[in-house]
């Protein structure tokens, strides 16, 4: 180790640039979402992942990297951006693109596409929020319809009885997917959940992060723990969730 004095001359050199130096520390529950994940399902082998609200598979791409043997169900409805995620796990054949909404109804369901697609959703942007979710409102308004899907008739058609991961980013719509999950999460055949959760108003009748706890508390989870919290002078604005199943 070096000695204290050198320690100090660095240390204070790096807090005149704006630096705080400290020591590493072992990762600690809580610090990063994908490594709680992936400790969280250790045991038992991780088959079937959803990635709802999958956009170019950035999201996709770390499950695979995580959990390399397992099934990967990605849900983007947005054709030009479903198109760039086809094209960039086509070689991977247990990755399944999937060119449908996932919501509490099926059928046909509008979606609202902004000029940045990250934030398009089933839902229409709050116009007082729209700088608060980074989105420009020369682009609002333009909408297109989509297929829509919910994950209980999802998983009835592939014959998927239990998830192991569930993630979802979709923009306010969260509550509505979960809806559209009652049987599943009634079962209790969803291992983890992963999903972007709203503070502040972004979305005109999106869900909150308590309609959101509502939903998975009654069905018998808990939450685990939140993640990558944004907020600004506003106040908190969205931060990632992770719930279990209660007994675990």
């Amino acid at each position: 180790m070096a000695p204290r004095w050198i320690r100090d001359t660095v240390s204070a050199a790096f807090d005149r640039l704006g630096y705080d130096v400290r020591r590493k520390r072992p990762p600690q529950w809580g610090d990063e979402a994908y490594n709680d994940q992936r400790r969280l399902l250790e045991g038992r082998p991780v088959e079937v992942v959803l990635d709802v609200g999958a956009n170019v598979g950035d999201t996709t791409h770390q499950y695979r990297t995580l959990f390399p043997t397992a099934t990967i169900h990605a849900f983007e409805p947005f054709p030009d951006v479903h198109r760039q995620f086809a094209e960039r796990f086509a070689a991977d054949p247990r990755i399944r693109a999937h060119q449908v909404a996932v919501t509490d109804v099926p059928g046909r369901r509008r979606f609202y596409v902004n000029e940045a697609h990250v934030t398009n959703s089933l839902l229409p942007h709050d116009p007082a929020s729209v700088d608060w979710a980074w989105a420009s409102g020369d682009g609002l308004g333009r909408s297109i319809d989509v297929p829509a899907v919910t994950l209980d008739e999802f998983c009835r058609a592939e014959g998927l009885p239990r998830i192991d991961l569930l993630k979802m980013d979709i923009q306010g719509g969260e509550a509505m997917a979960l809806k559209g999950a009652a049987r599943l999460l009634a079962q209790q055949a969803v291992r983890l959940i992963y999903l972007e959760v709203l503070f502040a108003p972004l979305y005109e009748g999106q869900a909150y992060f308590c309609d959101v706890s509502a939903i998975l508390t009654g069905h018998g989870y808990q939450l685990f723990g939140l993640y990558n919290l944004a907020q600004g002078d506003r106040g908190l604005g969205w931060g990632d969730a992770i719930f279990r199943p209660c007994q675990l």
